[in-house]
């Protein structure tokens, strides 16, 4: 599956659900340099029922921390991406993902690595976009 011809979506960063922790100074130094360009740069990537998250921990943060109202999403299946455990220790399958996510019970920072069949596409969207209303905007989900 192309990620680039996946359609991005436009999601209340409340809505994602994260399954890992992240870095708190890595979170403030992506969100000051969002704020520097008034760019949102890479769409966060979910899975598509659950909308946990498989790229993007630090990207849901600074949206979070930005008081953005929607971020751009791609939402795929783990029938098209592969995921692995980068620490021993871990079981690291989509059903355990989504389990943890839905139950709070993040991994430890960058223990899931996921795998795409090409690379995670660059959408360069104004945070205008992601900050409220604006007119034609389809309504946020």
């Amino acid at each position: 599956m192309k990620l680039a011809i996946v359609e991005i979506e436009f999601i209340d960063p409340e809505r994602i659900l994260r399954n890992e922790e992240h870095s708190a100074a890595h979170a403030e130094e992506l969100a000051n340099a969002m704020k520097y360009s008034d760019l949102w740069r890479v769409p966060i990537l979910l899975e598509k029922e659950s909308l946990a998250v498989m790229d993007g921990h630090h990207r849901l943060a600074a949206a979070r921390s930005l008081g953005l109202i929607r971020v751009p999403v791609l939402r795929l299946d783990y029938q098209h991406v592969e995921v692995v455990a980068t620490r021993e220790g871990f079981t690291v399958t989509p059903d355990e993902i989504v389990m943890r996510a839905r139950q709070g019970n993040l991994y430890p920072e960058k223990t899931t690595r996921h795998m795409f069949s090409s690379p995670i596409p660059n959408c360069n969207i104004s945070l205008v976009l992601c900050r409220g209303r604006v007119p034609g905007m389809p309504e946020i989900r």
